[in-house]
C-alpha cells in the first residue's frame, strides 16, 4: 500500500502546461486552485530548480488533486482529503480508504462509481513503501521532477451539511524496483495520458499498470 507522499513544492507553485488548441504552443504558469484547464499535464521541474518547501503527506492530509467534474467537464486543482468517503455514505465510516486495488477498483461498491466518473491524478515527487522491518524507503523519479497518480475523489455531506472533498489513490503490483521493498506501489499515469485518465472513458484499466522501474529511484530519506 501507499501511506505516505511527498510534495515538494507548495500547491500554489505546481506547474500546469495547458494546450488550447492542437496548433498553438502550450503556455506556463502558476495554476491556483479552481482555476478551469485545458488539456493540463505536470510539468517536469529541471535538475537545477530550487524547491525548499518538502511536505510530508500522511492520510487524512489535504493534497492539491487534478481532477474533472462529470457535470461540467472543468478541471481544476483542487485540495482534498486523503481518505475517501463515498457520496452515499449516510454516515461517516470508521474506515476511509487510502488506497484502492487497481484489479478491484471497477467492482467493488466503494469505488466503482467514483472509477467510471470521478477520476483524479495525485501530483508528487516521492511516495515512501515499508518493508518487512518496517523501515521507510523514498521513491521518486530519476531527475527528481513531479509525476502523477491515479486517483478517485468523492463529495461527501456531512452530519451537518457541509461538502466534504475527498480522494484515494490507486495501487498495482509493483515493479522490479519497488517489489525489493513492497509487492504494491502507486499507479503512476505518464504525462501524455493525463487527459485520457481524467477524461470520460468508463474504464481506462490498460493504464493501470507498474510504472518502469529503469525510470525511478530509491532516495534517501530527506532527499
Amino acid at each position: 500500500m501507499c501511506g505516505r507522499v511527498r510534495l515538494s513544492s507548495d500547491v500554489s507553485e505546481i506547474k500546469i502546461k495547458v494546450k488550447f488548441d492542437a496548433d498553438a504552443l502550450a503556455p506556463m504558469f502558476e495554476a491556483d486552485f479552481n482555476r478551469q484547464l485545458t488539456a493540463p499535464m505536470l510539468l517536469a521541474p529541471s535538475v537545477e530548480e530550487s524547491r525548499p518547501r518538502k511536505i510530508d503527506a500522511k492520510p487524512m492530509t489535504e493534497l492539491p488533486v487534478l481532477r474533472r467534474n462529470p457535470e461540467t467537464n472543468e478541471i481544476t486543482l483542487d485540495k482534498l482529503r486523503w481518505g475517501l468517503i463515498p457520496h452515499w455514505m449516510k454516515m461517516r465510516p470508521e474506515r476511509q480508504p487510502i488506497n484502492a486495488r487497481a484489479e478491484t477498483v471497477a467492482e467493488k461498491p466503494m469505488f466503482s462509481d467514483a472509477y467510471a466518473k470521478r477520476r483524479c491524478i495525485v501530483p508528487m515527487d516521492r511516495f515512501y513503501e515499508r518493508d518487512k522491518g518496517r523501515k521507510q524507503h523514498a521513491f521518486g523519479m530519476k531527475d527528481g521532477s513531479l509525476f502523477g497518480v491515479a486517483g478517485i475523489w468523492e463529495n461527501w455531506r456531512n452530519q451537518d451539511g457541509a461538502w466534504e472533498r475527498t480522494f484515494c489513490m490507486i495501487t498495482v503490483a509493483a515493479n522490479e524496483l519497488v517489489a525489493t521493498i513492497h509487492d504494491r506501489m502507486p499507479a503512476i499515469i505518464p504525462t501524455e495520458q493525463h487527459m485520457r485518465w481524467l477524461g470520460t472513458e468508463a474504464d481506462p484499466s490498460d493504464l493501470l499498470k507498474p510504472f518502469p522501474a529503469d525510470r525511478l529511484k530509491i532516495f534517501r530519506r530527506g532527499n
